[in-house]
């Protein structure tokens, strides 16, 4: 994997993530590496793509769309509407950019820790479930989330999406179909 090595992957990330966001990161971490080693995922793309999914989290809405332009992101309506969830995307975008990680598995799991996508490899899924239900959780079903995780990560994941639809549709918010997709996927067998 060829990638910036550890020190200035967290140099990078620390000025540009702080406080309770830096702490969540780091609790992402540990689970991810946790889920990792149960499930058979590569301990070194684990580390990076828990480590580095936030790197564009505090990127007010309004750079967050500049700079999705800018890295010729294509961006869907959805975003437009709602731009935080272009944090994966532009994270992973600039990451690649810097040269800082180049790995694909690990920049497509950054890019799609907000959203899912039908087709999740195991990468994917390990941080999207660790994201969702790292240990600082403590929303409405993600205990759930993770007493299934350690067992099944389809089942984690399925009941995370699920959770993540269920409060946009009460809230009254937009849904990515990204994240439709990925759990129309899950229903049909991966």
């Amino acid at each position: 994997m060829a990638t910036a090595d550890w020190r200035t992957l967290e140099g990078v990330l620390q000025r540009q993530v702080t406080g309770e966001r830096l702490a969540h990161t780091y609790r992402v971490l540990e689970y991810a590496r946790r889920l990792g080693r149960i499930h058979g995922a590569d301990p070194d793309q684990v580390a990076v793509a828990a480590l580095m999914h936030d790197y564009a989290k505090p990127l007010p809405a309004e750079t967050l769309l500049r700079e999705a332009e800018r890295l010729g992101l294509s961006i869907h309506p959805v975003e437009r509407a709602a731009p935080h969830l272009l944090h994966g995307p532009v994270a992973a975008a600039q990451l690649a950019e810097q040269g800082l990680v180049t790995d694909r598995e690990v920049l497509q799991a950054i890019a799609t820790h907000t959203t899912g996508r039908a087709g999740m490899g195991l990468l994917e899924k390990v941080l999207y479930v660790a994201d969702y239900a790292e240990p600082g959780r403590r929303f409405p079903g993600a205990a759930e989330v993770r007493e299934a995780a350690e067992q099944d990560l389809d089942r984690a994941l399925l009941a995370a999406l699920n959770n993540s639809l269920l409060y946009l549709v009460g809230q009254g918010w937009l849904i990515h179909p990204a994240s439709v997709e990925a759990r129309n996927w899950l229903l049909q067998g991966p």
